[in-house]
């Protein structure tokens, strides 16, 4: 095995007679982070196909985290002659890294024996490397430096007390090579006095270097590293379950604490997690929480661990309970949806090959769903709140434009070129709709499938069936679209693949697809007051919602971020970065916003509102009359269906 060590100052690689090619540490051979991949044995350059017996050594240097900075070298066993080496094109399924990643690559050499080797970028692919190995050179070192960026949720954070590694973030490996089939041995170096936490236990810490078994490359990517200045953990013991932890760094001592009303809540979210798919389909699990107020809110799933970046007082702030409680539950339904059963198109050999998304609407709008009923189920929000939730993710499916134009399936099979669109226009573009659009098309999977089986059996049946998982493996199951179908069909006959194909392909301002919602004994109704989740996000987000009124979402300062097409504002020649300057007059705020739409409703006159568009300043006539426009759930004559979907599951009676 090639170990990276540090020698005065500098990195080297040589061979250490301590660790054996073959040798195998007991948690790698029985380590629970199964590859996200289903590879296959691919032929490989000749000057690569001995190589690959070996490992590639990995050593990361942390100290420089506090400046946004890390440090890696490798040591990948090579044969002398031409050699391709790739960076990582994207480090978790679905998202592809754009060509601009790359800049965070701010120091790249490579060396063998000393000799500094030239290398070229491909003219065609950025992502690739070429080098010439010299013949007397069976090791190439290669050392990096990358950037930890500001505002990415899908890399390396990192704060003056905290870090998330993404370990492909700092990796090189052989282009054509398998990710499953290509080991690595990673060793970790952090700030003096950090700890860290991971899904893979190391086997040792030498003079501050933490040493992880040797795994493969789909392993490690699939393994993230939490570490910081005050981290704490705490393992969540339910006897039916693997053991799981919540480790938390954060940017105080005090809010590393875990308050003890979320230690039941996350308790009753493995509780519930376990009723409904009838299994857990890891041997450990950690909940990685980085809580800094520069790290944003958002979340990566990984099969053992959850990689969530939340705000300072997440766990003690009522609005970011309200507005991010769903985060929590919904990365962990990836380990089930997405981790053990992922779609054949994203099952791929390797972090170069493309992939294709359209079932993003089950990757990620099963799992939307799934985290609504689960943070209910577990008492993360209230029946009341979790009403309110899909209230409002209802008002806001029910108000995109872009669904004259554009399918629900186009949203999933163009996510990768819509990752990094803006905000603005969000409702004319519609973006990642495969989010909250699909909790409606399965919420009305549901109601079918109660009412064509009078009430016997529901999705939870199908989840059972679908992502339950024989105990003697932790492999990946890959599905197609007809497999989904074949299990629905299952548990309750009916035109499957029609109503699904309807749902997905369908375009026109009027197809919102909430006739689930009216089923569950639920209609979507508008009021004067925002209800509590609207009300916690618009205070987060420092945003001001009012697109199911005047058709305008705006910041706090009043400057427009969208417009509804054909809505009053969009009549009046509104559009996002117009900025809000007065409303009737009056100095721009959001509540004076408020009493103008109010005030409105009893008014012939229309808005006169100040707009500055670049440097020229506008009047422009809101006519609009509806008056303040909240969205709420109101009660229907059906039977309350969603009271039982909502409903706890598991009574934790087991729980000491």
């Amino acid at each position: 095995m090639i170990v990276a060590r540090e020698s005065g100052g500098t990195f080297d690689s040589t061979p250490n007679p301590q660790h054996a090619p073959e040798e195998r540490h007991r948690q790698e051979t029985n380590h629970p982070c199964v590859p996200v991949l289903l590879l296959l044995v691919l032929a490989l350059p000749s000057c690569l196909a001995a190589s690959q017996r070996q490992s590639i050594s990995l050593y990361v240097d942390a100290r420089d985290s506090v400046r946004k900075l890390f440090h890696s070298e490798l040591a990948i066993p090579v044969h002398p002659g031409p050699l391709t080496l790739v960076y990582p094109r994207w480090g978790i399924p679905t998202y592809e890294f754009p060509a601009g990643v790359l800049n965070n690559i701010v120091r790249l050499k490579m060396s063998g024996n000393g000799q500094a080797l030239e290398w070229k970028r491909d003219l065609v692919d950025k992502f690739s490397f070429h080098v010439v190995v010299p013949d007397n050179v069976n090791v190439l070192n290669v050392t990096m430096d990358v950037i930890a960026p500001a505002n990415r949720s899908d890399l390396n954070a990192a704060t003056a007390q905290l870090f998330v590694l993404d370990w492909y973030t700092l990796v090189l490996y052989p282009q054509g090579a398998a990710a499953d089939e290509t080991a690595i041995a990673a060793r970790l170096r952090l700030p003096a006095g950090w700890k860290h936490a991971c899904a893979i236990a190391p086997i040792r810490t030498v003079e501050g270097v933490i040493e992880f078994p040797r795994m493969s490359l789909s392993t490690l990517v699939d393994s993230p590293v939490l570490s910081g200045r005050n981290l704490k953990t705490v393992e969540l013991r339910l006897p039916s379950a693997p053991p799981i932890f919540v480790d938390i760094a954060s940017e105080t001592p005090e809010a590393a604490d875990l308050p003890l009303e979320w230690r039941e809540r996350l308790r009753r979210l493995i509780a519930e997690a376990g009723a409904l798919f009838g299994g857990f389909p890891y041997q450990q699990y950690h909940f990685l929480i980085a809580l800094s107020d520069e790290v944003g809110n958002d979340g990566l799933e990984h099969r053992e661990s959850s990689d969530l970046r939340m705000s300072l007082l997440s766990f003690s702030n009522e609005a970011n309970r309200l507005a991010y409680g769903y985060l929590l539950p919904h990365e962990y339904v990836h380990s089930w949806n997405g981790k053990y059963r992922i779609p054949t198109g994203i099952v791929r050999r390797n972090f170069q090959e493309p992939q294709t998304t359209e079932l993003l609407w089950v990757y990620e709008g099963l799992t939307r769903y799934l985290n609504w009923v689960l943070a209910a189920r577990a008492g993360i929000l209230s029946p009341q709140e979790a009403r309110d939730y899909v209230a409002l993710l209802a008002a806001q499916t029910a108000h995109r434009s872009g669904r004259e134009w554009r399918s629900l399936q186009d949203t999933a099979v163009s996510t990768n070129m819509m990752i990094e669109a803006a905000d603005q226009w969000q409702s004319l573009r519609r973006g990642a709709d495969y989010y909250d659009e699909s909790l409606f098309v399965w919420l009305e999977a549901d109601m079918i499938i109660r009412r064509t089986t009078q009430g016997k059996r529901s999705l939870d049946d199908f989840c059972r069936a679908f992502f339950g998982f024989p105990k003697d493996t932790l492999n990946i199951k890959p599905y197609t679209f007809d497999d989904l179908v074949e299990v629905v069909n299952s548990i309750a006959p009916y035109g499957w693949k029609a109503f699904f194909e309807k749902r997905l392909n369908a375009t026109g301002l009027d197809l919102a697809p909430l006739d689930g919602l009216f089923a569950s004994g639920w209609n979507l109704a508008y009021t004067g007051i925002p209800g509590s989740v609207q009300a916690a996000r618009d205070e987060i987000h420092h945003t001001v919602e009012e697109r199911f009124s005047l058709g305008l979402l705006l910041q706090e300062d009043g400057t427009i971020i969208d417009v509804v097409r054909d809505s009053a504002a969009w009549n009046a020649g509104l559009g996002p970065d117009m900025k809000v300057l007065t409303v009737n007059q009056r100095p721009w705020s959001p509540q004076v916003l408020r009493d103008a739409i109010v005030t409105d409703s009893t008014s012939m006159a229309p808005l006169d509102l100040s707009v500055q568009n670049g440097s020229l300043t506008l009047r422009r006539n809101v006519d609009d009359h509806q008056g303040a426009r909240y969205p709420h759930l109101k009660r229907n004559t059906t039977q309350d269906l969603m009271g039982d979907i909502l409903r706890s599951r598991n009574s934790l009676a087991e729980v000491p």
